[in-house]
């Protein structure tokens, strides 16, 4: 297994792109949870924000995502490439933007399709968490 190295942003230009995304006060929410939580899935976020299941967390924060990557359109352009690169299916996934599958020591992704646990398990990109400070 190779890596594909992932286009980064600084913190503050995604910071500037938060405010200029208009984002609803939901999608605020979601986003500021994930990057305080850092390590999260579906059921997860649905259970400890008190989000209905329908539609899907994760479609709610891929939207959130898209608004924000208007304000940065270069580099929401090269997560998509990227995510598309390093997708188990090749299908570019917006949410890329923020969080990503999370992987095992053997480099699998904690998928329920590459048999290694329930449901997806994702993972704030480093540069994004919040939780420590």
């Amino acid at each position: 297994m190779y890596i594909i190295n992932r286009p980064k942003i600084s913190v503050e230009d995604f910071e500037k792109a938060l405010e200029k995304a208009n984002l609803s006060q939901s999608d605020q929410e979601l986003i500021d949870y994930i990057r305080y939580t850092g390590v999260f899935s579906q059921p997860s976020l649905v259970k400890d924000l008190r989000i209905n299941h329908k539609p899907p967390v994760l479609s709610i924060l891929c939207e959130a995502c898209k608004k924000v990557g208007l304000q940065i359109p270069n580099h929401l352009e090269a997560v998509r490439k990227w995510s598309e690169r390093v997708s188990e299916h090749g299908v570019r996934w917006d949410g890329d933007l923020i969080c990503s599958t999370a992987r095992n020591i053997e480099g699998l992704p904690l998928t329920p399709e590459s048999g290694t646990c329930s449901y997806e398990i994702l993972v704030v990109h480093k540069e994004f968490f919040t939780g420590l400070g």
